[in-house]
Formats: C-alpha cells, sequence, structure tokens
C-alpha cells in the first residue's frame, strides 16, 4: 500500500508505504502532523523516514516524525552531515524564513542500496543534480519510482542552489530513463505536484537538453 500526503504548497509531498501495520515514510514535509494522525487512524507504525535530500521543505518535519514515532532516519551519506548539523546555506533555511532543528542520521545512504523493511523493499539510486546527496528510490514490485526533486511530472528540480549541478542532473535523468527501458517504471511519485509516469522523464531530459544532450548537459 501507498499512502500519499500531496501538497498545495511549498511544502513537499510525503508518502507511506507499508506491508500490514508497518511502513516506511518518505520524507516529512515541514509539518507532518496531520500526516502523523491519519497514519496512526490506519494503524501503521513508522519503522523508518527516509529524506530524498536535505532541503527544508522536505526535511524540516523529520525531528517531529522522530518524537512521534520510533522511526529511524536515512539520507545519503553527502546530505547527512548539512541535515544533521542544520547547515544553513545547504539546509535552505533562509528561503523559507524559518529555522531548522537538526536531526541524528540513523542511515547513510550509497547508490545501490537495497532497503528492506517492514516487508517493503526499496532500492536507492544516487541521483544528484539537485542537491548533491539526491536519491530516487526504486519499489520494484509495484515498478514505482520516488523521485524527491530529482524530476517531476512536468520537470526537474533546481539545479542553482548550493549542491546543484546541472551536468549532473541530466546524468541522472538519463540513468532513470535507462531504468525505465530495463524494469520499468509504471508511476513516479514526485517530491512536488501530481504523480507521473516513466515515460515522462525521457520527454523531460530532451525538452531540457533541447534535443542536443551533448552540448547541453554536458
Amino acid at each position: 500500500m501507498i499512502q500519499t500526503f500531496m501538497s498545495n504548497s511549498h511544502d513537499s509531498n510525503s508518502y507511506v508505504i507499508a506491508d500490514g501495520e508497518e511502513g516506511v515514510m518518505i520524507d516529512a514535509g515541514i509539518n507532518p502532523l496531520h500526516h502523523l494522525e491519519k497514519i496512526a487512524e490506519i494503524n501503521i507504525e513508522i519503522k523508518l523516514l527516509i529524506s530524498t535530500h536535505c532541503h527544508y521543505d522536505h526535511a524540516a518535519g523529520n525531528s517531529v516524525v522522530v518524537e512521534k514515532t520510533s522511526a529511524g532516519v536515512a539520507v545519503h551519506e553527502l546530505d547527512a552531515e548539512y541535515m544533521e548539523k542544520a547547515e544553513k546555506e545547504h539546509v535552505l533555511t533562509h528561503l523559507f524564513g524559518a529555522g531548522y532543528k537538526g536531526v541524528r542520521v540513523d542511515q547513510r545512504l550509497k547508490d545501490g542500496d537495497v532497503i528492506e523493511i517492514a516487508g517493503v523493499k526499496l532500492e536507492v539510486i544516487h541521483t544528484p543534480g539537485h542537491t548533491e546527496g539526491s536519491i530516487c528510490l526504486y519499489e520494484p514490485q509495484s515498478k514505482a519510482l520516488f523521485s524527491g526533486d530529482t524530476v517531476f511530472a512536468d520537470g526537474i528540480g533546481r539545479t542553482d542552489l548550493p549542491g546543484g549541478n546541472w551536468n549532473d542532473i541530466g546524468n541522472s535523468l538519463k540513468r532513470l530513463i535507462s531504468l525505465n527501458e530495463t524494469r520499468g517504471i509504471d508511476k513516479i511519485y514526485p517530491g512536488h505536484g501530481g504523480l507521473g509516469s516513466g515515460d515522462n522523464i525521457e520527454r523531460i531530459y530532451n525538452f531540457y537538453s533541447n534535443d542536443d544532450k551533448d552540448s547541453c548537459f554536458g
């Protein structure tokens, strides 16, 4: 089961994948209290919170989830220190005019890691470009991709912020195109906006590369 918490503001989307009474949360967003109330109503215990990257709009609520549940926190190793130390330049608190409480990272993820917890299997794909440690998570049974701010239904995440890189996000999109071609991506669950499909990725890549992949993304 995938429970979606879609945002219509600058807050990020959040998702819960559950098998029975235990589950994994992907991105807490800014204020996850409503999400946690809904999760409690359907009798799911969050065992792990995974952040797709360290930005405030995805990770500000991490401390609330940790306080209210037994969840550990996981993020890619390149974003982990920024999150733990609440490093303002990379967490982007200044863009939101708010403070951020750092949170301990229990798992520093790497490309190729497989997270198996509470009956859920997620494959970690390192997709830098929006941040150094941005990741996507692939759930092979439903062929679902939780893409954070790497790719949306109709665009890509910003690359002009600290840790962003235009060439890196181009390479990350190419990896996701290959994943869709070889294994299939039935649905994209992005960090913002509505849901998409794997076929969106190549169209988005072509749009941003102006049909000239080598000269655009380098």
